[in-house]
């Protein structure tokens, strides 16, 4: 009986040490150690590193300037390099995968997103399951696939898209099915074959004060998605606006669409 309990007592004490190793708030930096305990005093190296010692939901901050390297978030967490350079240099991978609960909220702030090496990375980020998924200040560039990459087989994610900019890429947002997205005040450009695209009845995009151009198409809208558009620049791509498969493109009328080589309004696009 005394072996049990201690043996018991033992286990309860190494789930307690386990569950206090989570901190809410944990710390990366440039020159920190992944067997650090990830404190402001002794910060990890890695967003990889820290998001297995930060609780749920929790903040993983930066200190200073550094590459953090591709992560998986798993849990509702936030990455805020607020104040400093903080970047993901994914070469030949993608760059943050988002495989969270359908109740999580994921947050990346002030972060660096490239692809750039010998061989290009894969998705700048991918999501596969959250709650919600709020890009802010965040820059994305040097994929092959896509910038944001956005899949999800069941449920639905919110996506917000604020004060950003996803350049060189092979399509700026791919929303595929079961995503909703909020595009503000953000730079879709230099994308080879679209800036916006959605692409399911169960997608949609509110896209308003941003600029998307010189991609083959600047939207596109496909398999009963609707996209809107209120005061966004859509120019020096191929072609302005794209619907297929009984996709919907509504314009409030205060865009500027110009300077396309197509800018012939296709079927079901609304002027509002």
């Amino acid at each position: 009986m005394k072996t049990r309990l201690l043996l018991l007592s033992v286990a309860v004490l190494m789930v307690a040490s386990i569950a206090n190793a989570q901190a809410t708030r944990t710390w990366v930096s440039g020159v920190g150690d992944d067997a650090n305990p990830c404190s402001r005093t002794a910060p990890c190296k890695t967003f990889a590193g820290a998001i297995s010692k930060t609780a749920s939901p929790g903040i993983i901050n930066c200190l200073d300037p550094g590459g953090f390297g591709a992560v998986t978030i798993t849990k509702d967490i936030t990455i805020d390099c607020t104040g400093t350079l903080g970047s993901v240099l994914s070469s030949g991978v993608q760059g943050v995968i988002v495989n969270a609960l359908s109740t999580h909220n994921i947050v990346l702030r002030n972060i660096d997103i490239n692809g750039a090496g010998t061989t290009l990375g894969t998705n700048g980020v991918s999501i596969v399951q959250a709650k919600s998924f709020t890009m802010d200040h965040v820059s994305i560039g040097n994929y092959s696939a896509d910038g944001v990459h956005c899949n999800l087989a069941s449920g639905s994610v919110n996506v917000a898209i604020a004060d950003s900019m996803i350049a060189h890429t092979f399509i700026g947002v791919n929303l595929l099915a079961n995503c909703k997205a909020e595009i503000m005040h953000s730079y879709i450009n230099q994308n080879t074959s679209a800036g916006v695209v959605t692409n399911a009845a169960t997608t949609d995009a509110n896209i308003a004060d941003s600029y998307i151009n010189n991609s083959s198409f600047g939207v596109s809208a496909g398999n009963g998605s609707t996209i809107w558009l209120f005061g966004t620049q859509i120019s020096h791509n191929a072609q302005s606006v794209n619907t297929f498969g009984g996709g919907v493109v509504n314009s409030h009328g205060n865009n500027a669409i110009l300077n396309n080589t197509t800018n012939i309004v296709p079927p079901n696009v609304n002027q509002q």
